[in-house]
């Protein structure tokens, strides 16, 4: 009795975590928002069609390049619901500098960018070496 009971729950359970809509199941921690450098340009953007609207307070963010690790990766569109008031989606920026490119991740005009530890190292350096250069001119 007590093991259709469980299972019966279990089944339930699974069932109900699977009919959660994937936009919900996309949307997870992504960690520190860092500003990066990196030697190579992200690739194009991909088209999405773009899906019905869920809810009238949702947001459509289209998908984008994220730096993971040491490689591109593809962060398809989704509906997401901002968690404040007054709060937009602000989007990723590749930025071309010197040999190399900057890229500030897409977030919530609430959430802080800071620079991650490659870029401060970067910066540092680019600095250093245009010191240098200033003091040989």
């Amino acid at each position: 009795m007590y093991r259709r009971i469980i299972r019966t729950v279990v089944l339930s359970s699974l069932t109900a975590l699977m009919a959660v809509p994937a936009v919900a199941q996309i949307r997870a921690d992504i960690g520190p928002l860092h500003i990066r450098i990196v030697s190579e340009a992200p690739p194009r953007a991909r088209y999405e069609r773009r899906p019905p609207r869920p809810h009238r307070e949702d947001v459509w963010i289209a998908g984008y390049w994220d730096r993971r690790d040491d490689q591109w990766a593809w962060l398809s569109g989704r509906w997401e619901r901002p968690g404040a008031r007054n709060t937009r989606w602000i989007r990723p920026q590749y930025r071309r500098d010197e040999d190399r490119w900057r890229y500030e991740p897409g977030h919530w005009s609430n959430q802080r960018l800071t620079e991650g530890d490659d870029y401060r190292e970067w910066k540092r350096d680019r600095n250093d070496r245009r010191n240098r250069n200033r003091r040989r001119n």
